[in-house]
């Protein structure tokens, strides 16, 4: 048995980017009125704003650590808010003085809705509602917030900052006892490649082959709405988050096809007969600080994933997500006197 190494050079990496966008602060209240329909006459409950800002915001240099273990998606579950005024610094973890989280939406959800909005080629908009209610924050004097992924007060903040008015000054928001506050929070996902990008592969025995790299919108049998975000995240994480659509263990493979798919973004192609082979190895861990995170190099045996190889990807294995194309002519085949070591797939994150 002979064994030949894959070695990726330089090896195929996604990037993200996340950035602050703004705050939506908004004090209020529910009205009833009367409604008419075709079923007659009825009531409803109308948000009423009283007091409102849109501001700037920050993201704390702990969010790029709490995303190796909760991702992009789940950094903004939970709102925050206290009562201290220390200036906002990026690199604070906590509030000051933390009076209440909550993870209620607008509609009474606990279920920490969010929605995405793409905006461009691999570029989304997360938008996160929620609602503190008027016994947690009736009567208050506020004068900070900020989101967190988790439940519980502690150095886990992703954003922090001070509440302030339409011209940026801070202030003191105190909600009467009837009065609900509720925050809407934006941020801007970027995500790379998502124009091909050239890399070479140096294979033992064979020599150097070339291709394209890039990120696609092919779920491939994986579901979800957004397969890029959703394969960048497992290799963040090592886990599928659920960023819409109920996406699937299918992302989490290093794949090997024998189709030459489509290097574009927009792809959402997909092949179930040059299917050869998919395995997972999981992720390697997390160094603090680096901002980056592999997957382990994956093993195709003697037996698995035999033919002529054309793509390498991350994700559902019929050709989602993340594909490496080798180029015309640059095709490999792989017979069962040989196993195959793939190297690691790699994603980095920052501001």
């Amino acid at each position: 048995m002979v064994g030949v190494p894959l070695i990726l050079t330089p090896p195929p990496q996604a990037g993200v980017r996340l950035q602050p966008q703004h705050l939506h602060w908004q004090i209020g209240r529910y009205k009833e009125d009367l409604s008419f329909g075709p079923g007659g006459r009825g009531r409803r409950k109308r948000w009423v704003v009283d007091m409102e800002a849109e501001q700037h915001n920050i993201v704390l240099n702990n969010a790029y650590e709490l995303m190796a273990v909760h991702g992009i998606t789940l950094l903004t579950r939970y709102a925050v808010v206290g009562t201290g005024s220390t200036p906002p610094d990026p690199s604070q973890l906590a509030l000051a003085n933390e009076v209440v989280r909550t993870i209620m939406d607008h509609t009474g959800s606990t279920s920490g809705s969010f929605s995405y909005t793409r905006v461009a080629d691999g570029v989304y908009e997360q938008t996160v509602v929620r609602e503190f209610l008027e016994t947690e924050v009736g009567n208050r004097n506020l004068t900070e917030w900020g989101f967190s992924p988790v439940d519980t007060a502690g150095g886990n903040l992703m954003s922090r900052e001070l509440f302030r008015d339409g011209n940026g000054n801070p202030i003191v928001i105190s909600p009467a006892s009837d009065q609900r506050l509720r925050l809407i929070y934006k941020t801007r996902i970027t995500l790379s490649p998502v124009v091909p990008v050239p890399v070479s592969i140096d294979i033992s025995g064979i020599g150097i082959r070339s291709g394209l790299a890039v990120l696609t919108l092919s779920s491939a049998w994986g579901s979800g709405l957004f397969p890029d975000l959703v394969v960048v995240e497992v290799v963040m994480t090592g886990r599928v988050i659920n960023s819409g659509g109920n996406p699937n263990s299918a992302y989490q493979g290093v794949y090997l096809h024998s189709v030459a798919f489509e290097t574009s973004y927009a792809s959402t192609t997909m092949s179930l007969g040059g299917a050869l082979a998919s395995k997972w190895s999981g992720v390697k861990g997390y160094t603090p600080n680096s901002r980056q995170r592999k997957t382990n190099p994956v093993t195709f045996l003697s037996n698995e994933g035999n033919g002529t190889i054309r793509t390498i990807g991350l994700g559902p294995p019929l050709g989602g997500a993340f594909r490496f194309v080798l180029d015309p002519g640059q095709e490999f085949t792989k017979t069962d006197l040989y196993k195959l070591t793939i190297g690691e797939f790699t994603v980095t994150w920052g501001p």
